[in-house]
């Protein structure tokens, strides 16, 4: 189940449409539950934290533009595939600096292109708002 709380109705709904398209991608089944939230960190964009087997949340920083906000969810939802299918655990990059550990390799490497190939099955790539 995808749960999704906070936010504009537009935040939501593309949260929503963007994670269910994200998991079913990677083919995993979770339950997740996405909260948008003012973080006050500056480079805070988002955050993903296993609570139990199968179970996630995600925290999302609400002040984003909608593309930075979409890749964010992205890139926090690669966290959620590696999760699940045991590739990290929550003690298992300790010794590594964060853009060293291969978990964020992969989120980082991956965000943009779920952002592109979700705009693009959901016909919305040539909108304004999803170009760079």
């Amino acid at each position: 189940m995808i749960y999704v709380q906070g936010g504009t109705k537009q935040q939501r709904k593309y949260a929503y449409s963007m994670a269910d398209y994200v998991c079913n991608k990677f083919n995993v089944s979770p339950s997740v539950e996405i909260s948008f939230r003012r973080l006050t960190n500056e480079a805070c964009l988002g955050a993903c934290v296993q609570l139990d087997q199968n179970e996630y949340e995600i925290d999302i920083k609400r002040s984003l533009r909608l593309r930075d906000m979409l890749t964010t969810l992205a890139h926090e939802l690669v966290h959620v595939k590696q999760y699940e299918l045991g590739q990290l655990t929550q003690n298992n990059e300790s010794d590594y600096n964060y853009w060293d550990k291969p978990s964020e390799i992969e989120a980082h490497g991956r965000e943009i292109g779920l952002f592109i190939t979700w705009a693009e099955n959901h016909k919305l790539a040539n909108k304004k708002w999803t170009q760079r």
